[in-house]
């Protein structure tokens, strides 16, 4: 009964141990999980097997129970090394074969210790000892214990080694617990080599179970603590510090068992210990505190999306990936934090790019499309507007002569301002002039202002905090002012100062370019108003001269001499000449005066063709000119003018009569090409250069003959030509070779098909 107390003292350690092993083998598919697993199972067994060997009363017992606890003795040294390799890192450094060959010396010395009644090589001599409350052993070692010993120190001595040099080199918030397990190694191997040196506790047995159970004990709390069996051991910090990203490693409640050293950086959380504290109280000080609260508060069973948040100066990007064990256990979560402060700022000023290319794109195609100035800026100013970055557009055009602005638009977010069409004079207008003179973009502040200033006054009375004011100038003289208002402050940077001069810029070629094509097209209309007179009032008198010429030459006023009939003759040459000149330009003035029109509608070619023929023969015979027609039998109606059409080609067999060769011909020939049909007339005359050939279609131009002689005409024939063949939807065109003639062809578009159907249903 007197041994019961100190069977007590092994037992319960024994008992805890074996409670603890089963604990940690639940988490055997960790790393370092098993050999923690087999440690405490030894440490179980070691205990258990004292406290026998201390409750029986007989030697043989004794004996028995001292010689069975060396099963779980050998196990002790080997099992401390594998802790200290799986919590260092260098687990897998070492190979599968050498990390269970190190128990092989072990099993040597267990099977020599069991065995010692054979040999005598563990135990020497065994003599019962009565000194002691209860019955033990008094023995002498011999060399195969000595050989175990030293094995077991060469082993905790190697962990030992490895758990220091891991406590070195952890970073500061793993130090903590990295001394806790570095402590817990050392503790029985102090004192062991206390007792085997001949220290006694008081009573007088080997400490080294107790003192195991303690380390152990020790190990466990710091495992459990910081779940150091979940994340990536010490030494591998050094590629987890390497990350420029946070990486924090959580517990299946929320502890922190991992942190590198980048994390409290980027969180903005300064704090001494990080393992084992929960995540969401430490990031209660962040600036990010209450979103990365709501995320970590939220169950996550899925990798998540990155999700950013920005506090106007850091950007963080947070991840969360669930972690299981190999067995599907729910074990944590790993939280990845990077800074994505720069690719924000980098996401922002590309956006504010874009929205100013978008914004100088619709300027361009409004400025571009535009042809009335008042309607340009009206839309240029609700394009500013509708981008959102200013609440009010104004534009001004300034006459500097009288120092006063004329305000053209006035455009806020809710419409038309009351300042549009008003002109500004006076102090204000002068303030603004002088403002601009600069050439550059000013930012006006109200807070800059005097009280007095007239620009702060209307600023404040508008609601308005900031202006710019961007000049348009045109040749070092300014033209306008743009101003753009808001009711926030503003700062001017580069990238907005060159935003708003391109501005003004586009603003300004807009208006310099409507102003010159209103000139022009004022200076067109005065053009042709006064080709369209002086025609209709040539045409009056010279029709009486063709009319009294006719009148001489008929006799009414007597019989005339033949020299004054033939002088007759070419008065009215002449006049028919010029009537027809004059008949060119009235009709040139209504195509430019867009009064032209023409009723487009199937026509039979082959009919008009000979109607022209018929026309041109005797000017033809006249100058002695062969004039064939050649047109085959079947040739489709084309879409045309029938009066239009004969008018082109009178024009192109006649041009073809007057710079033939003498004794030449003229053939008006025509034939179908797939969905069109060309009509052709051909001369053999003096041909025209290839540089001539595109130039004679255009208005005013004439060449010169081979013998240099200049054609007579104001060079509008083929011009109406070509205009009018456009309108009835064809093309005309020449080929021609110098010396051997000319070929001038129209080609027309066929009736369709579907028309032919629809006219033939309808008679």
């Amino acid at each position: 009964m007197a041994a019961i107390p100190f069977v007590m003292i092994y037992l319960i350690p024994a008992i805890i141990s074996a409670g603890l092993a089963i604990m940690m083998w639940q988490n055997r598919y960790y790393r370092g999980g098993r050999p923690f697993t087999l440690l405490l199972a030894a440490i179980a067994w070691w205990n258990a097997c004292h406290a026998l060997s201390i409750a029986d009363t007989t030697f043989e017992g004794t004996l028995f129970w001292s010689l069975l606890q060396n099963v779980g003795i050998v196990m002790i040294g080997p099992c401390w090394l594998l802790i200290a390799l799986a919590y260092s890192g260098e687990w897998w450094r070492v190979p599968r074969w050498l990390r269970r060959g190190i128990f092989v010396p072990e099993l040597i010395s267990l099977v020599l210790a069991l065995t010692n009644n054979l040999h005598y090589l563990w135990w020497a001599t065994v003599e019962a000892d009565t000194s002691r409350p209860f019955l033990w052993l008094s023995v002498t070692r011999g060399p195969a214990f000595w050989f175990h010993t030293v094995y077991a120190y060469v082993c905790l001595a190697i962990g030992i080694i490895v758990l220091a040099r891991a406590s070195w080199q952890a970073p500061p918030v793993h130090r903590y617990h990295a001394r806790l397990m570095l402590t817990a190694a050392l503790i029985p191997a102090a004192g062991n080599i206390a007792f085997l040196g001949g220290l006694k506790v008081p009573w007088n047995d080997d400490p080294t179970p107790i003192l195991l159970f303690i380390s152990a004990a020790l190990g466990i709390y710091t495992t459990m603590r910081y779940r150091l069996y979940d994340l990536a051991p010490l030494a591998e910090q050094e590629v987890i510090a390497g990350l420029p990203d946070g990486l924090i490693v959580l517990d299946s409640r929320g502890l922190v068992a991992e942190i590198n050293q980048h994390a409290p950086r980027l969180l903005g959380v300064h704090s001494d210990r990080w393992i084992g504290r929960p995540l969401t109280q430490l990031v209660a000080s962040s600036p990010f505190g209450r979103d990365l609260q709501h995320l970590l508060n939220t169950t996550i069973t899925a990798p998540t999306r990155p999700v950013i948040f920005d506090n106007g100066s850091q950007a963080i990007e947070v991840r969360i990936r669930p972690l299981q064990s190999a067995a599907g256990i729910a074990t944590g979560s790993l939280v990845l934090v990077r800074d994505v402060s720069e690719r924000m700022r980098a996401e922002q000023e590309r956006a504010r790019h874009i929205a100013a290319l978008r914004l100088i794109n619709a300027i361009a195609r409004s400025a571009n499309n535009a042809q009335e100035t008042g309607s340009l800026l009206n839309t240029i100013a609700r394009i500013i507007v509708r981008e959102g970055h200013w609440e009010r557009v104004s534009i001004g055009l300034i006459d500097e002569s009288q120092q006063r602005i004329t305000v053209v638009v006035d455009h806020t977010t809710h419409g038309t301002g009351q300042l549009q069409n008003e002109i500004m004079s006076g102090a204000a207008a002068a303030t603004l002039i002088q403002r601009i003179q600069q050439g550059r973009p000013e930012l006006i502040n109200l807070a800059e202002l005097t009280e007095e200033d007239p620009l702060a006054i209307g600023l404040r009375q508008a609601g308005l905090q900031s202006l710019l004011l961007v000049p348009l100038r045109h040749e070092h003289y300014a033209t306008g002012i743009l101003g753009l208002a808001t009711s926030a402050p503003k700062t001017m940077t580069p990238t907005l100062s060159e935003l708003v001069t391109a501005i003004g810029e586009l603003i300004t070629d807009a208006i310099i370019r409507i102003r010159l094509y209103e000139q022009v097209q004022r200076a067109d209309r005065l053009k042709t108003g006064f080709l369209a007179t002086v025609s209709h009032e040539l045409r009056t008198p010279l029709t009486s001269i063709i009319g009294y010429t006719d009148m001489l030459r008929r006799g009414v006023l007597g019989e005339l001499s033949p020299e004054v009939q033939e002088t007759l003759g070419y008065m009215k040459q002449s006049s028919l000449n010029l009537m027809r000149l004059i008949s060119d330009i009235l009709e040139f003035s209504r195509m430019e005066a867009g009064q032209l029109e023409m009723e487009v509608e199937p026509v039979e070619v082959s009919a008009i063709i000979q109607n022209v023929a018929g026309q041109m023969l005797p000017q033809a015979r006249e100058r002695n000119l062969a004039l064939l027609v050649n047109i085959p039998s079947e040739l489709p109606k084309v879409m045309a003018n029938a009066g239009r059409l004969e008018q082109v080609l009178i024009n192109l067999v006649s041009n073809a009569i007057k710079f033939n060769r003498p004794d030449g011909r003229v053939e008006i020939c025509a034939e179908p090409r797939g969905e069109w049909v060309r009509i052709c007339v051909k001369d053999t005359g003096v041909g025209i250069a290839p540089d001539d050939q595109e130039r004679i279609f255009e208005e005013f131009q004439r060449v010169r003959q081979p013998n240099g002689q200049k054609v007579h005409g104001v060079g509008l024939g083929l011009a109406i030509c070509r205009r009018l063949i456009t309108y009835m939807g064809g093309n005309i065109g020449v080929e021609s070779t110098p010396g051997e003639g000319s070929t001038f062809f129209c080609d027309l578009p066929v009736v369709s098909i579907s028309r032919i159907v629809g006219e033939r249903a309808g008679a």
